[in-house]
């Protein structure tokens, strides 16, 4: 089942997202006016383990929440990256400073499918070990936490752990660990 696209405009555009006006006719024949679209790039969201199986994790203020958060390393695609798994390498340096040697994708899932047209992909990396500093964006403070699994699980169970990209993919790597 597929519907048509009669209309489709950008009514907002900036360096984070695209948010389009659209009309649609469904299946049955109805008109839906109005119908708003975000357009956001892929993520990839990143669970990295040393070689003592620590996993790194990262804390950072989130203003649309008003609090700090404990998350997976994530990030969205970049112009000219050529695959997601490249976006996943690019962002765990950047934020962690921290690299692996083993990068696997375990997952996908869309953002938010009712009213955003983006991915998250999923990744589990092994034998991270921390190569340089971080090189964060002008927007950034980030905290690395190197955690051993059961304490970042213990923080996930505890609800310390609120982000839906993190939490998915610390279930993803569970589930993939075992």
């Amino acid at each position: 089942m597929s519907w048509k696209t009669l209309k489709s405009k950008t009514v907002i555009k900036n360096r984070f997202f695209d948010l389009l006006e659209e009309s649609y006719q469904k299946t049955d024949g109805k008109i839906i006016d109005k119908f708003y679209t975000v357009k956001k790039k892929d993520v990839a969201v990143i669970a990295a383990f040393t070689k003592d199986k620590k996993i790194v994790l990262v804390s950072q203020y989130r203003p649309s929440v008003k609090t700090s958060d404990i998350e997976l390393p994530a990030g969205y695609m970049e112009k000219g990256e050529k695959n997601i798994k490249q976006t996943a390498e690019r962002e765990l340096l950047e934020e962690t400073g921290y690299k692996t040697e083993k990068l696997i994708k375990i997952g996908e899932a869309f953002t938010s499918a009712g009213f955003m047209d983006n991915k998250v992909h999923f990744f589990i990396g092994f034998n991270a070990k921390k190569i340089r500093e971080q090189k964060l964006d002008s927007s950034e403070e980030i905290e690395v936490k190197v955690v051993s699994w059961k304490n970042a699980f213990s923080l996930l169970k505890k609800g310390k752990i609120k982000d839906l990209g993190s939490i998915a993919g610390m279930m993803l790597a569970e589930k993939y660990l075992n």
